[in-house]
């Protein structure tokens, strides 16, 4: 079975694809092994759950250099993947005829600055709603498990992206503390 290492290995060695191309890659891979391949819902499942853990990050066709519009999704290498190139990627990329994509990072920066931006807005009108009511310990734990993956999302982001994220680090912050008020004031 092809792991998600080797997964990632794939789409490093080939800069971006997606989930259909990586399905085929699989597929000829299993072969290559005397494998069963994997079933299309399987892959998918395993891209969900790959870009949960940043493994992988989804990118839109602009993102990616020489592809035409499409609404198909494209996979890259993410922050926290360890790519291993499995042994038989030569002869598959021959096999489907893939070649090396380009992808523009600055542009992936701004959507993924963009996306975290928003979401830092919405768990500040979060904390405001439970604010004005009593809080109850599940809403603060709520609270602190979304803050606790802004804050992983941010420092893997930041990390892996040649572009500055510093901006978010203020409204960051800004969460931390209005959540540690929230459990100073229950006792907590």
């Amino acid at each position: 079975m092809v792991s998600k290492e080797e997964i990632c290995g794939v789409i490093d060695a080939i800069g971006a694809l997606t989930q259909d191309e990586i399905s085929s890659v699989i597929k000829e891979l299993s072969l290559l092994r005397g494998d069963t391949p994997l079933s299309i819902p399987e892959v998918k499942s395993i891209c969900e759950e790959a870009e949960k853990e940043h493994l992988i990050v989804s990118v839109s066709w602009e993102e990616v250099e020489g592809v035409k519009e499409t609404e198909d999704l494209y996979y890259i290498s993410g922050p926290n993947a360890f790519p291993e190139v499995p042994f038989e990627l030569s002869e598959v990329i021959d096999i489907l005829v893939l070649s090396k994509r380009g992808v523009d990072l600055s542009k992936v920066a701004l959507r993924l600055n963009r996306n975290l931006h928003k979401r830092i807005n919405n768990l500040e009108n979060k904390i405001d709603s439970v604010c004005k009511g009593k809080v109850h310990p599940h809403d603060l734990e709520n609270l602190e498990h979304r803050y606790s993956d802004i804050l992983n999302q941010y420092y893997d982001y930041n990390f892996w992206l040649s572009e500055d994220m510093s901006e978010l680090e203020g409204e960051i912050g800004e969460l931390s503390n209005r959540i540690e008020a929230l459990r100073s004031a229950q006792g907590i």
